[in-house]
């Protein structure tokens, strides 16, 4: 196969078939429990991904590409998501009013 071709999930899972194995088999050779697979197209599990992607002799990266690189950090931008107004933030000018 060529590196340049996109990998879709029915042609991973075609690959895997290809070679004799299935979803189910390879997580009870890896010691994982089979249901743990289920999700592996639309759920992100880099466990899973790792053991698929070293079954195929290609690295996670490759089989797919919008889920890498990780993500390390969920801090916002300020300037992008400036600050949300809260319910408390007017509390003493009330104070003074009252």
């Amino acid at each position: 196969m060529s590196k340049s071709a996109v990998w879709t999930s029915k042609r991973i899972l075609c690959e895997i078939h290809e070679r004799g194995m299935t979803l189910e088999q390879l997580a009870i050779r890896s010691g994982r429990n089979p249901s743990s697979f289920r999700n592996i197209w639309t759920r992100p599990n880099s466990i899973n991904e790792e053991i698929i992607a070293d079954f195929l002799g290609m690295k996670p990266e490759v089989l797919w590409p919008n889920r890498y690189p990780k993500r390390t950090t969920r801090i916002f931008d300020s300037k992008k998501y400036p600050p949300i107004e809260g319910q408390k933030q007017g509390a003493s000018s009330d104070r003074r009013a009252a």
